[in-house]
């Protein structure tokens, strides 16, 4: 690996506090270039400890010893079984087309992953099937980073890598047939620009470094591209591991399970990570940083993973009692927890994202005093576990992410996000106004409060008409009868109409289509 590095650095060289997905504050929706979307006052939301009688300490993973050769240790592949469950059946975004490539399903990634502060050496494997028979592959891939090597089966193959798309040139490649591709590249990775109206993304999605060199990210609609070659759509989840090597007293954070961590010849620190669940792209995350991991139990004895760095050990203690409130909550009115892990890091930024398994969340965000906990870790239940199959569906993770989020500030005695439903309206209308009906939205303003707040008013209007036993139970089953699949408006529609019995296809229709709010009748 070291010796590769060499050779690589040579070729170099030649408002609303809306908590929006992928993002984390919706004040900076609501407000961001646009003054006449006026922000409410912030709820409060967060509370601390009761019983801060002991600081935390950090808890050492329980992780076998590794081997020293571990990073050259060969990828990990799922074995067929597992395989399967990664199929899907993407589409091409009507919104974002140069994010999707509907040719390949990718079934899994493996992300061999080597970060020194500066440079980026990857060898990953995707292992895949073809949709259609065909002659060429492409995958999304920054053009920050130079590839330089493919190999299809561990044959070399010809590419072409320009306007961050990877083409790989295969022999006669035959659906539904699977292939491993191999793809060695470095550089120094950069974000890319949200197609958004938002102050939240920074300096945009995707790998981001802090003032102090840290790495986070955050990538909704789009952005892991930037550091691995990916199928950047919705539409194709997947399985995930991820191998990272860091240096100093760097460790990565990634989603999933730390199956192990191991310290190499003094300065070098390998983690390995398994994600057990398909994920979509979006919905990965890393982190790399002076990282500390904190176990957290709630009362229903799931384990919560916090990972912070030593600047953020004092926000420990406050996710702890908000993780475990939040999470015990959410099983109650949700339905168990759809996956096996749970996990929080902090990082730089100003924004929170639901990347699945492992939360990641600004410190801004965790310092602020309202719900962002709660709603990022709804969206593990509805987002995750249930993804829209393309970008014009964000509104079916907003939607139901902030309504769980004021039914849980309300169940608990917090102010109310916005203070009443008469607000959200006013913000609805004029976000509707400025970015178009959540169903239809301007793709220039992805994730503006007009997926969040309509929507999730037009849930609560269904459950009016149907009352709450009937409503709570519509939403636990809309995600276990849904699980790992990808919806879209027409499944929902049906869904509701199926279960309730009663049509409520207009009603739909009319929140998601509406230029402005609808009454309520």
């Amino acid at each position: 690996m070291r010796a590769w590095r060499e050779r690589a650095a040579l070729a170099v060289a030649a408002g609303v506090t809306i908590v929006l997905t992928g993002c984390g504050s919706a004040a900076d929706v609501a407000s961001a270039d646009r003054p006449s979307t006026t922000a409410p006052t912030e709820p409060t939301g967060i509370v601390d400890p009761s019983d801060p009688t002991t600081p935390s300490t950090p808890t050492a993973p329980s992780i076998p010893t590794g081997s020293p050769d571990l990073i050259d240790d060969p990828p990990v592949i799922p074995a067929d079984s597992e395989l399967a469950m990664g199929e899907s059946d993407p589409v091409e975004d009507p919104l974002y087309p140069q994010q999707s490539n509907p040719e390949i399903d990718v079934l899994h990634y493996f992300l061999q992953l080597d970060w020194d502060g500066d440079t980026l050496l990857g060898t990953e494997t995707v292992t895949f099937r073809a949709t259609k028979d065909t002659d060429r592959i492409r995958l999304d891939l920054s053009s920050e980073l130079g590839v330089q090597v493919v190999r299809l089966d561990g044959e070399p193959v010809d590419f072409t890598h320009e306007n961050d798309g990877l083409v790989v040139l295969t022999p006669p490649v035959v659906a539904d047939q699977r292939h491993e591709l191999q793809i060695e590249y470095v550089g120094t990775p950069a974000p890319t620009p949200a197609p958004s109206q938002r102050s939240d993304p920074g300096e945009g999605l995707g790998w981001t470094q802090d003032l102090e060199g840290n790495v986070y990210t955050f990538q909704e609609p789009y952005g892991a591209f930037t550091w691995y070659a990916v199928n950047d759509h919705p539409s194709d989840e997947a399985l995930y591991d991820a191998r990272i090597v860091t240096y100093g007293d760097d460790v990565s954070v990634f989603n999933g399970v730390l199956r192990e961590s191991v310290r190499i010849e003094g300065d070098r620190t390998v983690n390995s990570w398994h994600v057990d669940e398909p994920m979509a792209s979006y919905l990965s995350t890393i982190a790399i940083g002076p990282y500390s991991e904190y176990v957290g139990s709630t009362d229903s004895g799931m384990d919560i993973s916090y990972w912070v760095m030593p600047q953020d050990e004092d926000l420990v203690d406050g996710l702890k009692t908000e993780g475990a409130a939040s999470f015990d909550w959410l099983e109650e009115h949700a339905g168990d927890y759809p996956f096996s892990s749970l996990g929080v890091v902090v990082v730089g930024g100003s924004s929170a994202m639901e990347t699945q398994t492992m939360v990641t969340m600004s410190r801004g965000a965790v310092e602020r005093p309202d719900a962002v906990l709660e709603h990022e870790f709804a969206h593990q239940w509805y987002g995750d576990a249930v993804t829209p199959v393309d970008w014009r569906g964000v509104w079916l993770n907003e939607g139901f992410a902030m309504y769980f989020q004021q039914w849980y500030e309300r169940d608990t005695g917090r102010t109310m996000y916005g203070n009443s439903f008469e607000t959200w309206r006013q913000v609805d209308n004029l976000s509707r106004q400025s970015a178009g009906p959540p169903g239809d939205y301007d793709p220039a303003a992805f994730a503006d409060s007009n997926v969040y707040l309509g929507p999730a008013l037009m849930l609560n209007e269904i459950r009016e008409r149907i009352g709450d036993p009937e409503f709570e139970q519509l939403v636990k089953t809309w995600v276990t009868d849904h699980d790992n699949e990808q919806v879209d408006r027409e499944v929902f529609t049906q869904y509701v109409n199926q279960q309730t019995g009663r049509n409520f296809t207009a009603l739909i229709d009319s929140w998601l289509d509406s230029p402005t709010t609808p009454r309520i009748n």
